[in-house]
């Protein structure tokens, strides 16, 4: 009876500490720049029950977790659902804060092109890039939309490329053959693992 009840009781605490951790992981999941409607606002969490919001017109407002996926915000009126593994926030009063810039690309970062990596540099606010292959060669382009990169080539326009990125920016299709990918082996999932440069 006694080895049952010890065993009870650590699976209880367990738990509970998964929980706990799982919400603190939340807590600060959400700190950092944020955009509406293509502007930054910003989220400073000091604590579950103190995060400052800063909307998109400098005006601050004092919130706290209601659990680790919802907050609240007294002074605006408004609670946030928070979405898409935390790259979303959906308030009640219909508006939408998303990590990233809506009609921008999310691509910065280490790439992968099979089993060696590449980069994407993202600069301009988003609109222009520089890529990185494999071989250490690099070549400049713009976005053409959230999910079109174009690199054209200065010598011959039938060299020009196109990228071709996935929903979630883990895959880049090149017109030219190649497919990079965000994880070393093509198949992961999950959140970018770099923002967007500025």
């Amino acid at each position: 009876m006694n080895g049952y009840l010890i065993g009870f009781l650590m699976a209880i605490l367990t738990i509970s500490l998964f929980i706990t951790q799982e919400s603190l992981a939340q807590n600060f999941g959400i700190g950092g720049t944020w955009y509406h409607n293509d502007k930054p606002t910003h989220v400073n969490v000091n604590g579950y029950e103190r995060v400052v919001f800063i909307n998109e017109d400098g005006d601050k407002a004092v919130g706290h977790f209601v659990n680790p996926w919802k907050v609240n915000v007294p002074k605006w009126g408004v609670n946030g659902t928070i979405k898409n593994g935390g790259r979303k926030i959906a308030w009640t009063n219909g508006t939408t804060w998303t990590r990233y810039p809506e009609k921008k690309t999310h691509v910065s970062g280490r790439w992968y092109h099979g089993d060696k990596p590449t980069y994407i540099n993202v600069y301009d606010n988003g609109w222009k890039f520089s890529i990185t292959n494999e071989f250490g060669e690099t070549s400049d382009g713009t976005a053409q939309g959230p999910h079109t990169l174009y690199a054209p080539s200065l010598y011959a326009p039938s060299l020009s490329i196109y990228g071709h990125v996935n929903r979630d920016a883990t895959v880049i299709r090149w017109t030219n053959g190649p497919v990079w990918t965000r994880y070393l082996d093509g198949n992961g999932s999950g959140p970018l693992r770099s923002e967007p440069g500025s």
